[in-house]
């Protein structure tokens, strides 16, 4: 018999709705209908612009902010229906890694210490075995023993991501949300620390959830991509598919902008200039929501297009996804330049 967690998702996320007032002006709607999956062992990339919506649904796939409607599962169980008491101790399986390193970390407590501090609130091991597990945990991260006694102010911004990964490996969790894990980081830093989130996933058997603006980082990591465009998911697909063949206006417009080490009079791909800003998540277009800038838009575009399947695997919210290319016209109406503009 096949065991029931072997075939359920680890995350399973159904219409989910995460909406704030916003004091006297409306509602900020950060997350408006979203359906997804993650299947165990799986990293997913969550792709957007800034106000796209994907850091709220991070937070909500851990359980730190809850739905307004739908639900946010965790293999099959409503976390949001439990008693606070299971709810905390279900929630050690589902932690999050934040982007800024250093507010993450107590300045107060030795690197050590901060390690050791979920273990401690949970009452995980006996006591004795603590600061030994903290310590094995640093040396899983890279770091070397030394490092337990010392604060963050006496280490790089990279050492203490490290750290922070350390911690969220504390107890042990099933699931780790990466919320721009290394946006903060030198360039020549970011890559270590990508390079060791795999090295974990493989060592643990962890699933994640990563978050960035960056397609670069997120195809490097992800198994899946989706893309999120004022509060909705309106692609995703198999990283690699995805990356090779975008179907979505939007993503083709992420891709085009992504630094090409090439002069610019021998680049094969256009790039594609937006117009404007992202509209108000208070007050978001109707029909599709990338319509104000899509330069692709149509009359029917006014009707708001469903997440379809185009390829085997690959689903995009466009009425226009199957269309290869430009339409007629596409240049003259919408701000879209050459490789040597």
């Amino acid at each position: 018999m096949t065991d029931v967690h072997e075939t359920q998702p680890l995350i399973d996320v159904q219409n989910l709705h995460v909406h704030f007032p916003a004091a006297h002006r409306g509602i900020v709607k950060a997350v408006d209908g979203v359906t997804l999956r993650v299947k165990p062992g799986q990293t997913l990339g969550i792709i957007g612009e800034s106000g796209s919506g994907k850091s709220t649904l991070g937070r909500a796939l851990v359980g730190l902010v809850r739905p307004t409607s739908g639900h946010v599962l965790h293999q099959g169980v409503d976390p949001f229906a439990m008693r606070r008491g299971e709810f905390a101790s279900h929630r050690r399986d589902y932690v999050t890694v934040f982007q800024d390193p250093n507010s993450a970390l107590n300045p107060r407590m030795t690197i050590g210490a901060s390690i050791r501090e979920p273990l401690d609130i949970a009452g995980l091991l006996p006591r004795s075995q603590r600061d030994e597990r903290a310590l094995e945990l640093l040396e899983r991260v890279g770091l070397n023993r030394d490092y337990a006694s010392r604060y963050p102010h006496e280490v790089s911004g990279g050492q203490k991501q490290r750290v922070n990964i350390a911690r969220a490996l504390a107890s042990n969790p099933k699931l780790i949300v990466c919320d721009e894990v290394v946006a903060a980081l030198d360039v020549s830093i970011q890559a270590d620390i990508l390079n060791l989130f795999l090295d974990l996933q493989r060592a643990f058997n962890l699933t994640y959830v990563f978050i960035s603006h960056d397609l670069g980082v997120v195809s490097h990591v992800s198994d899946q991509i989706g893309v999120m465009y004022l509060g909705k998911l309106i692609e995703c697909g198999p990283a690699e598919q995805l990356m090779r063949d975008p179907r979505h206006p939007y993503t083709q417009a992420l891709l085009s902008a992504e630094p090409c080490a090439m002069p610019v009079a021998f680049r094969k791909k256009k790039r594609i200039i937006l117009k404007g800003e992202i509209p108000s998540p208070m007050n978001p277009p109707k029909g599709c929501r990338f319509r104000t800038r899509c330069w692709m838009a149509r009359d029917v575009c006014s009707t708001e297009p469903l997440l379809r399947e185009i390829a085997p695997g690959q689903q995009a919210a466009c009425h226009f996804a199957d269309t290869t290319g430009l339409p007629v016209g596409a240049v003259e109406t919408a701000a879209y330049v050459g490789a040597g503009a």
